[in-house]
């Protein structure tokens, strides 16, 4: 980041096909000072090698199945979303983790392209993977090496977005997947998107949902089902990685995970809660820093929010999103939207 604290962007030297982020703190700085204050945000997880590592493999896991089942909700269903798509669209997709969706993305859009050139003269596509750890943006790029596109990776985060369009071709399809949509403020993610998106664009998002926020049997199974999902094996040691890889043991410390109503515009929303309780005193070490806790000390972690469908509609609305198209899963515990701003 410069003085005024944005994001720098530089071609990097190695790869001209990525741009990566040049940052005054390493995220070794920034776990620091953010243990400091007893937090512990979600976008440091994903940071490193490990970071990616662990995230591959959560997203691999059995009892993790939120991104695969949107995945495959997206094979099943990604010719009837790319019909509401231009040949000419650019595909910028944040927070794209090995990239598989969007290589299904980008081979129905090819073949779109190639059906219409015909009538028409062919239009190249351009595919912008962005993600904050610059060895997903490769994984990304890599899995599409073989597809008739033009590759530019990120590597960025989604708050620095009006920076990081200046490096995009419009029109976009700008895409947020793998239920990363849910884990941000709503009004925050959508009104962001909705002022960097130019008319001509369009938005494309999924989200794992909860199918209903009435208290009956059937939500309080879903919910549930939510937790144990949330506090499987895997997911724990993806949370707790950090502490782990600085010097923290596993009996030093709990993971907790609930379920909360938060207060929202449009009503109560239901909300995860992470945090770690530290069970004895403790400390880890970044090279000659030091970090120390205590007994009864928390540290606050990220969130994910569980939205109906009808809320995720509502907020869109508010937003000033129309939707163009969307899917909804038979057990309405998945959807998929395509949206555009409106004018």
């Amino acid at each position: 980041m410069n003085s005024t604290g944005k994001a720098i962007l530089k071609q990097a030297p190695e790869q001209e096909e990525k741009i990566i982020t040049i940052s005054d703190k390493s995220p070794e700085e920034k776990l620091y000072e953010s243990l400091e204050k007893y937090e512990l945000p979600d976008y440091l997880l994903y940071t490193g090698s490990g970071g990616a590592n662990n995230w591959l493999k959560l997203d691999e896991s059995k009892t993790f199945p939120v991104a695969r089942q949107l995945k495959v909700m997206l094979e099943e269903n990604v010719a009837s979303i790319v019909r509401f798509i231009p040949a000419c669209m650019s595909l910028v997709s944040i927070g794209v983790g090995s990239g598989e969706k969007e290589r299904i993305l980008l081979e129905e859009l090819i073949k779109k392209n190639q059906t219409e050139k015909q009538a028409f003269e062919p239009v190249s596509i351009r595919y912008y993977p962005v993600d904050i750890n610059s060895r997903l943006v490769d994984l990304a790029l890599e899995k599409v090496k073989d597809l008739p596109v033009e590759r530019k990776g990120i590597v960025g985060s989604i708050e620095d977005m009006q920076l990081l369009k200046k490096h995009w071709h419009l029109p976009v399809l700008f895409c947020i997947l793998g239920n990363t949509f849910c884990n941000y403020e709503p009004e925050f993610i959508l009104r962001l998107v909705h002022e960097n998106l130019e008319q001509g664009d369009l938005f494309f998002f999924d989200a794992n949902l909860l199918p209903t926020q009435d208290s009956g049997e059937e939500t309080q199974a879903a919910r549930k089902s939510i937790l144990g999902t949330y506090a499987s094996r895997e997911n724990v040691l993806f949370n707790i990685y950090p502490l782990l890889q600085y010097g923290m043991a596993p009996e030093d410390f709990d993971f907790e995970i609930l379920l909360a109503q938060v207060d929202s515009r449009i009503g109560a929303l239901c909300r995860t809660r992470k945090s770690l309780n530290i069970l004895k005193d403790a400390e880890i070490r970044m090279g000659a820093k030091v970090v120390g806790f205590k007994e009864g000390d928390i540290i606050r972690m990220g969130f994910t929010y569980k939205y109906t469908y009808d809320q995720v509609l509502a907020f869109l609305d508010i937003c000033g999103f129309d939707v163009l198209k969307a899917l909804l899963s038979e057990d309405r515990t998945n959807v998929m939207i395509l949206a555009k701003k409106r004018i």
